[in-house]
């Protein structure tokens, strides 16, 4: 059993490096603090790395001020194993890959169906709601410390990657797992203000300008808007004060793909995709050079946006029109 396995890894291991991806969701936040802060309590040294910066609606969080943003080890010798979480390729981790690649083993914990297996060792679970899903049943199997902070961080994870339990990979699991977090005297009510609800003035501004860009597509099937970055600076707002954006393009009635597109340079676009009832936008992305899940998906592509964006809305009409919808 892999469980087993990353079990004795960490029995036998005194030190370790954990990361998640560069542009952290609650999950890779969520997930790498918690098994951080259950190693810490067990003895063990760990140094926790994120591309960041750390979105400001999860600094509340304990142990995000551990959390580094460069780091350089003088040899692989000086970790036990390396821990990549919620990466469905190694190189989401970004600049730092090629400096860690050599600290063995290499263990990948994931739930995107499209990883590409590129660990070591390689505890890939499509059917948790969550990384933070999988690190709970890790820690439970290495009988690893529980505490109050690590129960708001695995809760945090949990309930970003459903939606605040809304989205389809909501489980019988996921609801058990949240309720024993909340039995360890967490309260749901100040996390879900902090991490869902609590908009900063600047990330409205940037809604209001992001919002009249909305454009419909395929008979109504594809909603799309888009961010320059001329409107950042116009709402003075960062990177990821666009969070949580491209479920507006979804929610507007006869909508089955959402599409956010977000300028990052020159040439350069992102284009995140939701899809509310049956189209596999994983199986979208993909086609792009991207992943994610069924229901939620990116890509990046250099280019002309209007070339990319035909390309894309070819794309979308060609899986509309074979779909039963």
């Amino acid at each position: 059993m892999i469980l087993d396995d990353i079990a004795n890894i960490v029995k036998r291991g005194k030190r370790f490096f954990l990361a998640s991806h560069k542009d952290p969701d609650g999950d890779a936040i969520g997930s790498l603090l918690a098994l951080g802060e259950a190693l810490i309590l067990s003895g063990k040294e760990v140094v926790l790395f994120n591309e960041g910066p750390i979105p400001d609606s999860m600094a509340f969080l304990v142990g995000s001020e551990r959390i580094v943003d460069r780091f350089n080890p003088e040899s692989e010798s000086e970790f036990d194993a390396l821990f990549i979480l919620d990466c469905g390729t190694y190189e989401r981790l970004g600049g730092i890959s090629s400096n860690i690649c050599n600290i063995k083993p290499l263990i990948n914990i994931d739930h995107h169906e499209n990883n590409s297996q590129f660990g070591d060792v390689n505890l890939v679970d499509i059917n948790s709601s969550s990384v933070g899903e999988i690190i709970y049943r890790l820690i439970q199997v290495v009988d690893l410390p529980m505490s109050k902070n690590i129960a708001e961080n695995l809760f945090v994870a949990i309930q970003t990657d459903t939606g605040s339990f809304r989205y389809e990979n909501t489980t019988k699991e996921a609801f058990t797992i949240a309720g024993e977090m909340v039995g360890w005297g967490i309260n749901p009510w100040k996390i879900s203000r902090k991490v869902m609800d609590e908009f900063s003035l600047k990330k409205l501004r940037l809604l209001e300008l992001t919002l009249k860009t909305i454009e419909i597509f395929h008979a109504g099937k594809v909603g799309l808007i888009t961010i320059t970055k001329e409107m950042f600076s116009k709402a003075k707002a960062d990177n990821f004060d666009n969070e949580r954006f491209v479920d507006y393009p979804r929610f507007i009635s006869g909508v089955e793909i959402g599409v956010l597109i977000k300028e990052l340079g020159k040439d350069y676009y992102k284009f995140s995709l939701r899809s509310n009832d049956w189209v596999n936008v994983a199986d979208l992305a993909y086609h792009f050079g991207g992943g994610g899940h069924p229901k939620a998906a990116a890509f990046t592509r250099h280019g002309s946006l209007d070339s990319i964006k035909q390309e894309f809305l070819d794309k979308a009409h060609e899986v509309l029109g074979n779909g039963n919808s």
